[in-house]
């Protein structure tokens, strides 16, 4: 058991996992599980810092490796709270990828063949894809695709070219 913990890769993306992040980490944790890595966090402090007021729930947790490089943003359930769990991982880097190779920048086909899509929704700009099996959404620009902006018609998959390449990458965990 303690061997086939110590050999998982620990840079993959799977259901409620990024790497070494899980559902159960919490923000204090990351400094531990990045230590070798630059962490940067911007936190909401709502309006003079009064809890009660104007809090936003935007605090980030930006992960770079040394040399400058942004692997990850890490947000947390609640904000201003260092025991928090781990609302969602926006990955940045393609060192993090599925057990399948998915990764910012695979295709769409990439991640149509390899992964559930449940469903696209098209935004203004954007087209988010929503991927059930490993609880992420991915964006792709609708330039990229040929789509009109601020068309809010239903996309389906067909309108996606094979080898469109991702905006985002983010995975929610569940509580």
């Amino acid at each position: 058991m303690l061997l086939a913990a110590c050999t998982q890769n620990s840079n993959t993306i799977s259901l409620n996992n990024v790497g070494p992040i899980s559902k159960t980490t919490t923000i204090e944790n990351i400094k531990e599980l990045f230590s070798k890595d630059s962490i940067v966090s911007r936190l909401s402090e709502g309006d003079l810092g009064n809890l009660n007021v104007y809090v936003q729930d935007n605090d980030t947790h930006l992960i770079y490796k040394k040399g400058g490089e942004l692997l990850l943003s890490v947000a947390p359930v609640n904000p201003l709270d260092s025991v928090s769990k781990i609302k969602s991982v926006t990955v940045f880097s393609d060192v993090y990828k599925t057990e399948e190779g998915v990764g910012i920048s695979s295709s769409f086909n990439d991640l149509n063949v390899h992964h559930n899509i449940e469903k696209l929704e098209a935004t203004f700009k954007l087209v988010t894809v929503f991927v059930k099996d490993i609880n992420a959404t991915f964006t792709l620009d609708k330039q990229e695709l040929g789509i009109k902006a601020f068309t809010l018609g239903a996309v389906d998959k067909s309108q996606i070219p094979e080898n469109a390449k991702f905006t985002s990458m983010t995975v929610w965990f569940e509580e």
